[in-house]
């Protein structure tokens, strides 16, 4: 028995890998995290079996997607973005192997992809930063409250826009206040919004504009509008190279 767990991206239906799409197509039966599944995916599955997992337990959806597949259906678990960033799906996938069924992760583009995208960013950008940290302040987990966060990389903070005033304190302990911020929020669905600012302000800006949830906040040396040049384009490297591979 099988089980794909497909993520379907941000929002935008045409994000949606080919895989992804086929898979949906051809499941009889639909899982999805609620909400966090904007209605253009919906409409892919609207005619299928499907439940809202965000209105069930681990053990409901594990049942409920096992007794499936001993109808000889074919079931697919949806998430938004990419399931292994944020996905919750290591409890997914232990709870369902223990039932002796196999899981097949479909991967999908991340909302921080998308993100940079609408912002025109490259998050490795030429005389900046080479790293980038995914993070988020672990609320209701067993974590230490904090931010990862360091000058040198390009930072993504998911899951923590209803906490901006704690991510305003701890940037602040990290990087000057004048430095650049971007918040995205709903990337890819119809009420996308994206604001920007120096991270004194994050706050006042992110609630003014009344976002509270569903959005991603974007730090980096590379928000900045400056002239850039890579060495993989310069004149010199693009000689030595062609003459070190005759």
């Amino acid at each position: 028995m099988k089980v794909f767990l497909i993520g379907v991206g941000p929002g935008d239906p045409e994000l949606l890998t080919l895989k992804a799409y086929r898979i949906i197509k051809e499941s009889d039966v639909i899982f999805y995290t609620g909400s966090l599944i904007s209605p253009e995916i919906k409409e892919f599955f609207v005619n299928k079996e499907s439940f809202d997992t965000s209105k069930m337990t681990i053990d409901e959806i594990t049942d409920k997607v096992y007794n499936r597949l001993l109808e000889n259906k074919k079931v697919s678990i949806l998430h938004d973005g990419d399931p292994s960033i944020y996905g919750a799906i290591s409890e997914q996938i232990y709870s369902l192997e223990n039932k002796g069924i196999n899981v097949e992760i479909i991967p999908g583009i991340s909302s921080f992809q998308l993100s940079s995208s609408l912002l025109g960013l490259e998050l490795t950008c030429p005389q900046g930063p080479q790293s980038i940290i995914i993070t988020r302040l672990p609320y209701r987990t067993n974590y230490e409250k904090k931010l990862l966060l360091s000058k040198n990389a390009s930072i993504i903070i998911f899951l923590s826009i209803h906490l901006i005033d704690k991510v305003k304190q701890q940037l602040l302990e990290v990087f000057p206040e004048d430095f650049p911020f971007a918040v995205v929020y709903h990337a890819g669905w119809k009420d996308q919004k994206i604001v920007t600012g120096v991270i004194k302000d994050i706050d006042k800006v992110v609630k003014s504009n009344k976002i509270y949830k569903t959005a991603l906040i974007l730090i980096s040396e590379c928000l900045k509008r400056i002239e850039r040049h890579s060495n993989l384009y310069s004149e010199n490297f693009t000689h030595s190279y062609r003459r070190s591979t005759k």
